[in-house]
């Protein structure tokens, strides 16, 4: 199973629950955003999209969502 997750700016990423992260396309069903505002909320959860905050760099954001969606990967592998 695996999962989108997007950045503000475009960039999408596919984690999958063997803890493998690689860049993808599509719509992401997470979005993370490094500012959060009522404004964000409500514009991406209108869209359905789920929002992780996160003020750390690419690396470590993917990281910690990857362990919030899936808590049994204890690393991660960036393809």
């Amino acid at each position: 199973m695996n999962v989108l997750v997007g950045f503000e700016d475009g960039q999408v990423f596919s984690l999958d629950d063997t803890g493998v992260i690689r860049r993808s396309t599509g719509v992401p069903s997470i979005i993370i955003v490094r500012e959060l505002t009522k404004e964000k909320l409500q514009d991406y959860a209108s869209r359905g999209m789920k929002v992780f905050p996160c003020d750390s760099d690419e690396k470590e954001c993917l990281s910690l969502v990857l362990n919030k969606v899936f808590p049994q990967c204890k690393t991660c592998k960036f393809a």
